[in-house]
């Protein structure tokens, strides 16, 4: 017999994941909550508000209680990127592939792919949470705000050199670039 695997950190049915769609969740129905995570400039304004520090003591627990050491930086980025997202689109299948709706088969599915080359090639060379943060709202508008949640987080908070070589592997899969 295969024993079968816990999900790990972001993936359906981890503890921190079920957690974070609750919070996404109740950030859909408190309006006045996303709209205050919205008017933030920068992450340390994320970090001054209500609604981060409501949704943060209910998250922190979770990531700690799993061994995860999170800084207040990807707290905040989460937090903040899950306000602009009005539909998770979860992860089923669509031309006969699993991975359609992943973050990176996102915005590069299709005749010509959400994210051009150009802007991917500018978004892996950002190095600090500050500017990822701005940028992935602006990829979150390109895709309607109808993102798979978990991917999404999971780029953010993870962001770094191996995180951009998998997102890179996603998007050159399936971007038609030959336009």
């Amino acid at each position: 017999m295969t024993e079968k695997k816990p999900p790990r950190l972001f993936e359906e049915g981890h503890p921190v994941s079920v957690a974070l769609l609750e919070c996404w969740e109740s950030l859909l129905q408190n309006k006045g909550d996303r709209a205050e995570l919205r008017r933030c400039k920068n992450l340390d304004d994320v970090q001054k508000t209500s609604a981060y520090q409501r949704n943060f003591w209910k998250l922190i627990d979770k990531f700690r209680q799993g061994g995860n050491s999170v800084s207040h930086e990807q707290m905040a980025t989460i937090i903040v990127l899950s306000a602009y997202v009005d539909e998770n689109k979860a992860a089923h299948e669509e031309s006969g592939e699993n991975k359609a709706d992943f973050f990176g088969y996102q915005i590069s599915c299709g005749e010509k792919p959400k994210l051009s080359e150009l802007r991917f090639r500018r978004l892996l060379k950002i190095n600090d949470r500050e500017k990822l943060f701005r940028f992935l709202i602006q990829v979150i508008r390109l895709l309607d705000k109808k993102v798979n949640l978990l991917d999404l987080l999971l780029i953010a908070y993870f962001w770094g050199d191996k995180t951009k070589t998998e997102l890179a592997y996603k998007y050159y899969e399936k971007a038609n670039l030959d336009n």
